[in-house]
């Protein structure tokens, strides 16, 4: 079991921070994945420095990063200077520097119609990213066979995600894991476990 799939198995909610005023309440979070979404270099290593206290994982959105190009150069100040743990990106250009850099890897794509998923599946197949984060992730049941015919990669959803129902019926439905920004998910970790062990064990128990 490989690091990621390990911290989805523990957690597989993962906390997606749009907010730095909302820190507090991701670093006590039921996730050991925090990706930074709007991240800072001017403030950066001092939130990275905090997550790290808490053991989990860093992952920082690449396109969305203030202060840094969307580069080889940046991603390895950020693997060599800051210390984060992955990146998340749509580029798939980024994703071979990164792993040079031994950094993980997560790459977006974005589900709008029949020719952006195929065109999604060729750019995963051709960068090999170490998770694949379908938006929006409400579409993931959707394209569930999909997805298990062309994806080797773990699935993450991601987007209009906003309720344990929801989050609940994604995970049982092709995603090992759910990234949110809204905080009420940030602590259902436990709970959706419980419920996804309770439907395994009631549909052994049928067949």
């Amino acid at each position: 079991m490989d690091t990621l799939e390990y911290a989805l198995s523990r957690h597989p909610i993962i906390v997606s921070l749009t907010d730095q005023d909302d820190l507090e309440k991701a670093l006590v979070a039921e996730s050991s994945i925090i990706i930074l979404i709007h991240a800072d270099i001017c403030t950066l290593n001092q939130i990275v420095k905090r997550i790290k206290e808490t053991d989990k994982l860093i992952f920082v959105h690449i396109d969305l990063m203030k202060g840094l190009k969307k580069d080889a150069s940046s991603i390895r100040y950020l693997a060599e200077h800051v210390g984060i743990d992955g990146i998340v990106t749509t580029h798939m250009n980024l994703i071979p520097a990164a792993k040079r850099y031994r950094l993980l890897t997560i790459q977006r794509v974005f589900i709008l119609d029949s020719a952006s998923i195929e065109q999604g599946f060729k750019s995963v197949r051709e960068s090999n990213p170490d998770a694949v984060e379908i938006l929006p992730g409400i579409a993931v049941p959707h394209i569930r066979g999909q997805l298990k015919n062309n994806i080797k990669q773990i699935v993450i959803a991601g987007g209009l995600i906003n309720t344990e129902d929801e989050s609940l019926y994604i995970l049982k439905n092709g995603a090992k894991g759910v990234s949110g920004s809204s905080t009420e998910l940030w602590h259902l970790s436990s709970k959706i476990k419980q419920k996804l062990k309770n439907a395994e064990t009631q549909e052994a128990f049928n067949t």
